[in-house]
C-alpha cells in the first residue's frame, strides 16, 4: 500500500499548492475530503487487503477529483468543463469513479461474504454499496449548493444524470468484475 500512498500525498499536496497558487476556490472542500476518504480506505484495506489494482485506481479516481474540484479552467473548476456539447467533465467523470467504486467494492464484499453469500448477491451488494457512494457525492454537493455560493453542482436534471451514470458504471463494473473472476453468470 505504501507506493499508492506515496503518490496520493504527493498529488494532493501539489494539488493543494496549485489551488492556493491560483486562489481556487474549493481547495479546502476537496482537499479534506481526499484525505477523509483515504483514511476510509486505509481501514477497509486493513480488514480485506484490497488488491494493488484497486489502490492504484482509487489514487486514481482521487486525483481525478482534485483535478475536478481544484483545477481552473478559463477560471472554473475543470467539473464545469465541457469536453463534447453538453457533456461536461463531470459526467464522464462520475461513471468511471463508481466503476472504480464498484470494482473494489465488489473485491470487498467478495472477501467478507465467502461462503455466505452467492455471486448475485455479492454484485448486488457491490452495485449498492458503489451507487450509495455516488448518491452520498449528490447529497454532499446539495449541501454544497445551498452552503457555498457558486458551487457549480447543477440543478435537480444534472443530479438525477449523476445518479443514472453513476449506477451505469456501477453496474458495468460489477459485470466484468465478476465474469473476470467467474465467467458468466448463471442465476
Amino acid at each position: 500500500m505504501g507506493k499508492p500512498v506515496g503518490a496520493l500525498v504527493v498529488a494532493t499536496g501539489c494539488f493543494t499548492v496549485y489551488g492556493l497558487a491560483v486562489d481556487s476556490p474549493f481547495v479546502w472542500i476537496y482537499v479534506p475530503i481526499t484525505i477523509v476518504l483515504a483514511i476510509a480506505v486505509f481501514f477497509i484495506h486493513r480488514s480485506v487487503q484490497l488488491s494493488m489494482a484497486s489502490l492504484w485506481w482509487l489514487v486514481a479516481v482521487a486525483v481525478g477529483n482534485l483535478a475536478g474540484g481544484i483545477y481552473l479552467v478559463d477560471g472554473q473548476p475543470l467539473y464545469v468543463k465541457h469536453l463534447v456539447g453538453d457533456i461536461r467533465y463531470d459526467k464522464p467523470f462520475h461513471t468511471v469513479a463508481t466503476a472504480i467504486a464498484a470494482w473494489a467494492a465488489y473485491e470487498v464484499v467478495a472477501k467478507w461474504a465467502v461462503g455466505r453469500a452467492s455471486r448475485p448477491a455479492i454484485a448486488v451488494a457491490a452495485v449498492l454499496v458503489a451507487a450509495g457512494l455516488g448518491a452520498l457525492v449528490e447529497i454532499v454537493e446539495f449541501v454544497g449548493s445551498i452552503v457555498i455560493e457558486n458551487a457549480n453542482v447543477g440543478d435537480y436534471g444534472d443530479t438525477m444524470l449523476d445518479l443514472v451514470v453513476n449506477t451505469a458504471g456501477a453496474v458495468a463494473a460489477v459485470i466484468i468484475q465478476d465474469r473476470r473472476r467467474h465467467g458468466a453468470l448463471s442465476v
